[in-house]
C-alpha cells in the first residue's frame, strides 16, 4: 500500500494461549503488541517473548478486558494512527458498546447460513452486548462496492447516532 512501515499488529488474548513460535511474532519483521491479562502474560513470558514482541497485561479475566483499556495501550504505541478492528463477536460488542467504532465494512455474501435450533451457540457479528431500543448504534452509509457477487459496504458511525426506534 506504500507505506515505509508494517503496522503495528495487536492481538487481543485474555487467556495468552498464543504459540510465540509463528512466524508473525519469532521472524521480528512485524512489530506486535499482545493485549492480555496478568494470568495471560504469566503464561507468555515462560515462553519467551521476541524481541519484537511487547506483552501488556491489563486487569481483568478472560474476555473481561475493556475495549478503552485496549485502545489506550495501542495509542500509547502507535498515536496518532487508523486502527482496524479485527476482532471477534464480543470484542467488536464491546468497542460497540463503549462507541468507539467510527465506520463499519462488512462484506455481504451471496452465501445463505442458518440456524436451526435457538440455542444453537455459534456466535454472531455483535455478542455479549444488548443493545436496548434508545442505546442501539446505527450507522449511516458512506459507500457500496460491488465485486462479481458481493457487496462491500461501509457504514459511519462517527456520529453519536442511537436507535431510531
Amino acid at each position: 500500500m506504500g507505506k515505509s512501515e508494517a503496522p503495528l499488529n495487536v492481538i487481543v488474548s485474555g487467556s495468552g494461549e498464543i504459540d510465540l513460535r509463528l512466524p508473525v511474532f519469532a521472524s521480528g519483521k512485524v512489530q506486535t503488541l499482545i493485549v492480555t491479562t496478568t494470568a495471560g502474560a504469566q503464561r507468555m513470558l515462560k515462553q519467551g517473548v521476541p524481541d519484537a514482541v511487547e506483552v501488556r497485561a491489563m486487569h481483568g479475566s478472560v474476555g473481561t478486558i475493556a475495549a478503552s483499556a485496549i485502545l489506550e495501550e495501542v495509542c500509547r504505541l502507535s498515536p496518532g494512527k487508523l486502527i482496524l478492528v479485527e476482532g471477534g463477536p464480543r470484542l467488536l460488542g464491546d468497542f460497540y458498546a463503549q462507541r468507539l467504532i467510527d465506520e463499519q465494512f462488512l462484506t455481504l455474501a451471496p452465501q445463505i447460513a442458518g440456524r436451526d435450533t435457538a440455542d444453537d451457540r455459534r456466535l454472531g457479528l455483535v455478542m455479549g452486548q444488548a443493545f436496548a431500543p434508545g442505546e442501539t448504534p446505527w450507522g449511516t452509509l458512506r459507500d457500496v462496492r460491488r465485486g462479481s457477487s458481493h457487496l462491500f459496504l461501509r457504514y459511519s458511525f462517527s456520529e453519536s447516532r442511537t436507535s431510531r426506534i
